[in-house]
């Protein structure tokens, strides 16, 4: 399944085998059942969503930290402290998504009989796509709102090095006639990756993307993660975000801060303690349900229905390409990029489950 795709992916696959591929590979380094389900439906789900960087492709790097013990495959994440509206939850190192889904449940949960439900989680991992939580609140017609702290990456307005993560940040909106409206960033201006195969090109970036080691605007890519930083978006504008989520995901949830979280790329056997933070907000309690989704909508509306650019011929709100994309995964297949093909084949080999690879 390979026609038709856009670039950069490079094949499509069934969702069912993808998952259960995926499943058996945790399962086979001591995840429980359960979990592994929870996991890989969650991976895919983000692959079926288009947002490849953060999908499978990066499930065999999370199985090699449940292999070495920077993940616990045997933890359950706590609640260790609570209140009527919020919870604080210790994550005991476990698969991120199991921590982040047990969190944006708590909040759900505490929405339910307040109206704003908050959950803090430290001691976790790399949880994927924000998303992928944020996402979680639609089904309880609920505005949901997901971010994490991560390992430093990028520097901040007149400063120099990596001093702080890129902090990604989610909120997903609920509608009824029209796509919710789903937005999944970070705070840097550009992805590492693309400044690691601009690299690997031997091509110079564009101005902006990289700081050097005196912290100015630099175009060479070989100085990224040795002694250069991504730039925050906005210059100020992500700075302030990422202290927002910095100060949510890892002050207040307990987690580690900054430079004392370790990369989960980089380390294996060492627990990188990130931190999450979710918020849930039950649309009902504030407002009569028919009454917001007449207001979202039309909201939504004005966004898609407004005047085209010259050559434009339309316009989308936030969430709305991967919602397509979504749907177009339901009937045609998982797209995966080739990069994901290729880590899921090692995977495999990994594993001993070569048998088992859906294309």
């Amino acid at each position: 399944m390979s026609a038709n795709l856009p670039s950069p992916f490079a094949l499509r696959t069934s969702s069912k085998l993808l998952i259960d591929f995926c499943k058996n590979a945790m399962t086979t380094v001591g995840l429980s059942e359960t979990d592994a389900c929870l996991t890989a439906e969650m991976l895919v789900r983000t692959d079926m969503r288009g947002i490849y960087t953060h999908g499978t492709v990066s499930l065999r790097r999370y199985v090699q930290l449940m292999r070495d013990g920077g993940i616990d495959t045997k933890a359950v994440p706590e609640i260790t402290g609570e209140g009527t509206a919020w919870a604080q939850i210790d994550a005991h190192q476990a698969v991120g998504m199991v921590a982040g889904h047990a969190g944006m449940q708590t909040a759900i949960q505490k929405a339910r009989g307040c109206g704003v439900g908050m959950a803090g989680v430290r001691h976790s991992n790399h949880f994927g796509a924000a998303s992928a939580y944020a996402l979680m609140a639609l089904e309880h017609t609920m505005v949901g709102i997901s971010m994490s702290n991560t390992d430093v990456v990028m520097n901040i307005p007149g400063g120099r090095g990596a001093v702080l993560g890129n902090n990604p940040l989610s909120y997903a909106v609920p509608a009824r006639t029209q796509p919710p409206i789903v937005l999944d960033i970070a705070m840097i201006t550009v992805a590492g990756g693309k400044v690691v195969s601009a690299k690997e090109r031997g091509e110079p970036l564009p101005e902006g993307w990289l700081t050097n080691e005196d912290g100015l605007p630099t175009t060479d890519p070989g100085v990224f993660t040795v002694t250069g930083a991504l730039t925050p978006f906005g210059n100020h504008k992500g700075y302030g975000l990422a202290l927002l989520v910095e100060s949510l995901a890892g002050v207040l949830a307990g987690a580690a801060m900054t430079l004392d979280i370790l990369s989960w790329s980089k380390e294996s056997e060492k627990r990188c303690d990130e931190g999450h933070s979710f918020i849930a907000i039950d649309v009902g309690a504030m407002m009569p349900m028919n009454q917001f989704y007449e207001r979202i909508d039309e909201l939504i509306r004005r966004m898609r229905e407004a005047p085209k650019a010259k050559g434009a011929t339309r316009t989308y709100v936030p969430g709305e390409m991967e919602y397509d994309s979504e749907n177009t995964a339901q009937e045609a297949g998982v797209p995966l990029t080739q990069m994901a093909v290729d880590s899921l084949v090692g995977l495999a080999e990994d594993t001993g489950l070569k048998d088992q690879l859906p294309f």
